[in-house]
């Protein structure tokens, strides 16, 4: 079973309007809303790919009941600590014609220290249930930088492997734990690793880095690009085709949850990656957040490229 961890959870709402101007009264063509947050979109395509999936993390207020309402029809099994606040809501517009985004994030409510703990009891009552963790997205207010760090501490005591995508200082404090495996950004790798620059020879160079400092499958998304992978025997590219963009939010998510499929599954590490990437590019063809569909995904994999282009 997968488990995912959603620290800072959300209703995500995508308004759908074309020729977006800002100081103009819109009326969107459309509005999806769903319970979002970056590890609740990656429980949605784990489950939609049919795999089990437990989720955990804060819930609070009536925004906090419907979220755990909507997983619930999803067949995932929440797991969340009830808290006081309420749980935030996140805009995000999508203007079709001009494929432009606009993201409009709240900061969520700040957690007290006994709502604190109750994370952390949950998740080692969770951990000898599942196989796979993946913990995404930001901490919410009250939360130590340290916290994910706490987490991976816990699942690696058991065996446990861990995937993290977050940034910032719980980026930093997670990756001295050694989590199985990473997805950092550019502003995310420069602030660990010192002097990084944008070019493919410094990212090979990253890649050797977190490869050096015992994560086991470091990864540096490239957008439309691919991405590159450090694993066993080197490093590898993989390349995805040209894909018409519908939307693009939860794609790293989506990639995520690929990755944690494939690695339930048992899959090698090359399959990993396309199966990750088929599920992140098979995302942007829908406008829901955080969705795909089996068929597409297939379809996708079998698109998907992967080459060496670098030993260690």
């Amino acid at each position: 079973m997968i488990l995912t961890v959603t620290m800072n959870p959300a209703i995500d709402k995508i308004y759908m309007i074309d020729n977006y101007q800002i100081g103009e009264v819109h009326r969107p063509s459309d509005m999806i809303a769903s319970a979002g947050g970056k590890g609740l979109n990656v429980a949605r395509v784990a489950k939609l790919m049919g795999e089990e999936v437990s989720t955990t993390g804060p819930l609070g207020g009536g925004n906090g009941a419907y979220i755990k309402k909507e997983i619930e029809k999803l067949g995932i099994k929440p797991h969340f600590c009830d808290i006081e606040g309420e749980t935030r809501i996140c805009i995000n517009i999508t203007d079709v014609i001009n494929q432009q985004c606009t993201e409009i994030l709240e900061s969520g409510p700040t957690l007290n220290e006994t709502e604190v703990v109750n994370q952390l009891v949950q998740f080692e009552a969770l951990i000898d249930q599942v196989d796979v963790v993946v913990i995404s997205g930001s901490l919410a207010e009250g939360l130590p930088v340290d916290f994910y760090g706490k987490l991976i501490s816990i699942a690696k005591t058991k065996a446990k492997k861990v995937l993290l995508d977050c940034s910032g200082e719980a980026f930093i404090e997670g990756v001295k734990m050694k989590p199985y495996a990473i997805k950092p950004n550019e502003t995310e790798i420069a602030a660990i690793y010192e002097g990084y620059s944008e070019t493919i020879e410094n990212k090979l160079e990253a890649i050797k880095f977190f490869k050096d400092q015992g994560i086991e499958l470091p990864i540096i998304s490239m957008g439309g690009e691919g991405s590159l992978a450090g694993l066993e025997d080197g490093i590898y590219k993989i390349s995805l085709p040209p894909v018409e963009v519908i939307n693009t939010v939860g794609s790293g998510d989506s990639f995520m949850a690929g990755l944690a499929i494939s690695i339930q599954r048992g899959l090698d590490k090359k399959t990993c990656m396309k199966m990750a990437t088929a599920c992140g590019t098979a995302n942007t063809q829908y406008r829901r957040t955080g969705y795909v569909e089996p068929e597409t995904v297939d379809w996708y994999m079998r698109q998907v490229t992967i080459e060496k282009i670098a030993e260690y």
